[in-house]
């Protein structure tokens, strides 16, 4: 337990023992008070601005040897400060490489989504040493400021890492929040921070990965279904069916089948999710060759009844981003999923089909092709003391 005071005004404050010699390097008070801060920060207490000692005779009063206790009233240290930047597409050579290294093949950590979805989410990011924090600016309220697990290399000690989300939530006036973390890092936090986070499991945020190997061949009993709606496609239009890659000749005719695919969408009903998607998904293909997609097409007689298309996140993992057929032909979505893996997952071992987002439709057909795992989602909140 951190011991703990006021000040003449009334202003909390912790108290830290720490022995001062003449040779202690300044650098390493300042750690040390970023440190007892951060403590501070945890337990939620007001620290008034900063009043760091700047003369080392105040630490040594003249006893090189003197154990003193240090009056904390500092929270920011200028170089743990985050200096957070709207993530644009003209970051994607700094982004990802962490998404690559350290996003664990989840879609959440994709230069793709922060920038088609920025409408929604609002992500800004900032690095430290090499670690990545995402700040999700469109999801703060009054009281709370959310951010994703930051991901990099912590050093053996994320806790450090940690505490800067801590001081930025705070600098903010705000709580700190967590968005979606996986289940690597809310470990991370129970051990870090025993007893002060709670957790509850986001299933409509789950991830479904699957074998790569699975979905382009659909065998066994569980696949069969699927693979007997592939051979029927190819039965009822054989001689008709032409798939290509997505490339510049053919992304307009993309781009008119996805507009027609909305507008019969609303004939049904206006959909603020679908709706979304659908501003994402145009931005995805102005931007097809920049954000590195990969994709199919598939005509019968030379008109579109669908599309496939994804992006690598990782050597081993392909993400099929957008799967788009018409309803009345029978058969188009399991040929999409089965050519999509054929076709532009060669030598990749896994495929992330994203979340279900509690459409039941969507869960119920992302169960059926059988994931190999799911990157379950929490969101972590401090507890009420």
């Amino acid at each position: 337990m951190i011991p703990m005071g006021c000040d003449e005004e009334g202003n909390p404050y912790c108290l830290f023992t720490y022995e001062m010699t003449p040779k202690a390097d300044s650098d390493k008070l300042v750690d040390i008070s970023a440190q007892i801060a951060s403590m501070d920060i945890r337990n939620g207490l007001h620290i008034a601005d900063s009043n760091m000692y700047k003369d080392k005779e105040e630490y040594y009063k003249k006893n090189p040897f003197f154990r003193q206790k240090i009056k904390v009233k500092t929270q920011y240290m200028s170089d743990n400060n985050l200096d957070f930047k709207k993530v644009d597409l003209s970051d994607k050579n700094i982004l990802i490489p962490f998404f690559r290294k350290y996003g664990g093949s989840s879609c959440q950590y994709s230069i793709y989504l922060m920038t088609g979805l920025s409408m929604k989410y609002g992500d800004e990011y900032a690095i430290v040493d090499d670690v990545l924090f995402i700040h999700r600016s469109n999801l703060d309220n009054e009281n709370t400021r959310v951010y994703l697990a930051p991901i990099g290399d912590f050093k053996g000690d994320p806790g450090h890492y940690i505490d800067m989300l801590f001081s930025d939530a705070k600098l903010h006036e705000s709580k700190l929040s967590f968005s979606l973390v996986n289940e690597e890092f809310k470990n991370i936090l129970e051990e870090t921070y025993p007893d002060v986070y709670s957790f509850k499991k986001n299933r409509d945020y789950s991830e479904y990965v699957y074998l790569k190997e699975d979905l382009s061949v659909l065998s066994g009993r569980a696949l069969a279904p699927k693979r007997n709606r592939v051979r029927a496609f190819y039965s009822t239009y054989s001689g008709n069916v032409k798939i290509e890659d997505i490339n510049n000749n053919n992304i307009s005719d993309v781009y008119q089948f996805q507009k027609q695919w909305i507008e019969d969408r609303f004939k049904e009903g206006y959909d603020e999710m679908l709706d979304r998607e659908n501003e994402a998904i145009k931005f995805y293909l102005a931007h097809y060759n920049e954000l590195e997609f990969k994709g199919i097409v598939v005509y019968i007689k030379g008109t579109v009844v669908g599309y496939a298309a994804g992006v690598s996140l990782n050597e081993e993992c392909m993400d099929e981003v957008i799967e788009k057929g018409r309803k009345d032909i029978t058969g188009i979505y399991q040929l999409l999923c089965n050519e999509f893996a054929l076709i532009c997952c060669n030598g990749y071992k896994y495929i992330n089909r994203e979340e279900d987002l509690g459409v039941e439709g969507l869960r119920r057909a992302k169960e059926s092709y059988k994931p190999y795992r799911m990157i379950d989602k929490y969101s972590a909140e401090i507890k009420e003391q």
